[in-house]
């Protein structure tokens, strides 16, 4: 079996999302191929994260950077996709980031244009999703509720893998007497013993002289302005300028933008960054760097302004046993007021979201708490992430070796 992997993109979670599920494939008696971008495969992303898989993946470099213009993108990257699967011949694909392409691909399945051969099994990974909730009374919303729920009865996609809470409650809600296969996919992460922070601190390389009176708070990941990266260190300076109780020191660890490298040069940033008050780890972490990061502080902060997907960082705050504050918005809030995670609030209003880290910092939190959400992110183990992702290839494997083998007893 011939499975091709569509994966244009490479900064951000996706090269190291599709690193983390293609282990539950290498073991497995099939062709493994590839397709994304040349600048993809010299980027320090796939040094880190898929290389070293060496001659185990072909790689197909048949895919070009999208255009901004949302239209524009959704119909170059079908386009793409189409051209990929002429390219490979596969008999299995993995559509590993199907957002934007399944419009697409529905309405031109809807004109009576199928993209892609009806015997040809794929499946799509979604992570957006906020037209799905009830409470979106937008026109568009409830268009691409009707047109999502088309999608699973037309079967375009053999298995739907939903990064989206809410998206994946309005799918299983639609998909009885379908021919689309629904799931919710975990989030990859790694689940590691507990760690003290002091531990986790020491093991990121920002270990520093204990304060009893202060206080942990970061973000990490992604250190973007489009993820709030600004938001959080404007609270910051708010408390700072309120002499508000306690102390904080920011972490921000993960790879940082232009705009947030620009704004740690400008006072009142730059003192705080000299004084080690804001603590900046610029370059690409390891998974367990990651567990170490959301470790390393008291509360961890998501605060993603107008976010419509799951927020890992939540996950990985999860799994460490640390609370967390993020927005109020779509899937980042629902989870966490769904699982008790944490506290949310209006990330925007950065008055507001010093508030919150004071009053989050306050609130109790036991260790009973922290084996209570280190429970919940159990569901989002990696060897989960990996056997969910498999599991149609692997079923379709034992489907052909049971024919086979009854064929051979025929004859």
């Amino acid at each position: 079996m011939r499975v091709l992997f569509y994966q244009p993109a490479h900064e951000g979670h996706h090269f190291s999302y599709l690193a983390r599920m293609l282990p539950g494939f290498v073991d497995l008696p099939i062709e493994i191929l590839v397709a994304t971008t040349p600048k993809a495969l010299a980027s320090v992303e796939f040094e880190m994260s898929l290389a070293p898989f060496g001659a185990r993946l072909r790689l197909i470099d048949c895919c070009t950077p999208t255009p901004r213009r949302p239209l524009a993108n959704v119909r170059h990257r079908l386009r793409e996709l189409k051209a990929a699967i002429r390219i490979a011949q596969p008999d299995h694909v993995a559509a590993c980031y199907a957002d934007g392409i399944w419009d697409a691909a529905y309405v031109s399945t809807a004109f009576g244009r199928r993209p892609w051969p009806k015997e040809l099994a794929v499946e799509g990974w979604f992570y957006r999703g906020r037209f799905a909730d009830d409470d979106d009374s937008r026109m568009k919303s409830r268009l691409r509720r009707l047109m999502f729920a088309g999608l699973l009865r037309n079967g375009l996609f053999r298995k739907v893998h939903l990064h989206h809470e809410l998206l994946y409650d309005f799918a299983a809600s639609k998909a009885a007497d379908t021919p689309t296969s629904v799931v919710l996919a975990p989030d990859p992460i790694v689940i590691r013993k507990p760690l003290t922070s002091a531990e986790a601190r020491q093991e990121l390389g920002v270990a520093a002289g204990e304060n009893a009176t202060e206080k942990w708070i970061g973000v990490a990941g992604v250190i973007a302005k489009f993820k709030g990266a600004h938001l959080l260190l404007d609270a910051y300076r708010i408390r700072r300028e309120r002499a508000a109780e306690p102390r904080v020191k920011v972490l921000l660890a993960g790879p940082h933008d232009d705009g947030i490298r620009a704004l740690l040069r400008e006072p009142p940033y730059r003192d705080a960054v000299a004084a080690e008050d804001i603590i900046s780890v610029d370059r690409f972490l390891t998974e367990n760097e990651m567990y170490a990061a959301a470790a390393a502080v008291d509360l961890m902060v998501a605060p993603y302004p107008q976010h419509q997907n799951r927020s890992s960082i939540v996950l990985w705050a999860a799994a460490a046993g640390r609370p967390c504050l993020g927005s109020e918005d779509s899937c980042v809030g629902y989870v966490i007021r769904k699982e008790r995670l944490g506290a949310t609030c209006n990330v925007r209003d950065t008055a507001a979201l010093a508030d919150a880290v004071t009053t989050a910092l306050a609130a109790p939190w036991t260790a009973d708490d922290a084996a209570r959400v280190r429970t919940y992110a159990e569901f989002h183990r990696m060897e989960n992430y990996q056997a969910i992702s498999s599991q149609l290839v692997r079923e379709r494997l034992a489907q052909a070796h049971a024919g086979a083998a009854t064929a051979q007893g025929v004859s």
